[in-house]
């Protein structure tokens, strides 16, 4: 009987994926740096990054959406200088969350992306003010949701993005 090293079905590569993981999050993660004034919604940024790993968890599965998160808590920690351990265990958590929800009831819909982005930003800042407390809490709020709806929002064409992507990861049972 001759063994083959050539994947047979449909190509499905954890490298791939991996590779796949890693450079979306340097873009997302580059583009939330350098977002010109100009386009931010009440001074605050879309959380891209938390945006893609969302995302990535949504469409690949918990495991994947674990490691997304951590490796996108640790790189945004890295360029903006924030404290490490609030995005650690925000984007880790909420990462796994949504992952767990793949192959549930609407999971393959734009409108639960955009809604879980959303409330994933809201539950990420609350633990940063929870950890890392700012010096004016009251500002805090319009910032939040700001910044909740413009990730939202910005969460469409990365979703989109990563529903075409998801193929080349490998199922989550063959992890």
């Amino acid at each position: 009987m001759e063994s083959s090293y050539v994947a047979r079905g449909p190509d499905r590569s954890a490298l791939k994926g991996y590779i796949f993981t890693v450079l979306i999050l340097v873009v997302c993660v580059a583009a939330q740096a350098v977002w010109p004034p100009w386009l931010r919604l009440r001074g605050q940024p879309p959380d891209l990054t938390l945006a893609a790993v969302l995302s990535i968890g949504l469409t690949t599965g918990a495991m994947s959406g674990l490691f997304s998160g951590f490796l996108g808590a640790y790189m945004w920690a890295s360029v903006a200088g924030v404290a490490m351990g609030n995005l650690f265990v925000s984007h880790m958590g909420l990462g796994f969350l949504a992952g767990a929800m793949r192959g549930k009831m609407f999971s393959d819909r734009f409108s639960l992306a955009v809604i879980l982005v959303a409330a994933g930003e809201v539950v990420a800042s609350v633990i940063n003010l929870l950890l890392a407390p700012p010096p004016s809490p009251q500002s805090w709020v319009i910032a939040v949701l700001a910044k909740a709806i413009y990730s939202g929002i910005m969460t469409i064409p990365l979703y989109g993005l990563m529903r075409v992507l998801a193929r080349h990861y490998p199922e989550p049972e063959d992890l």
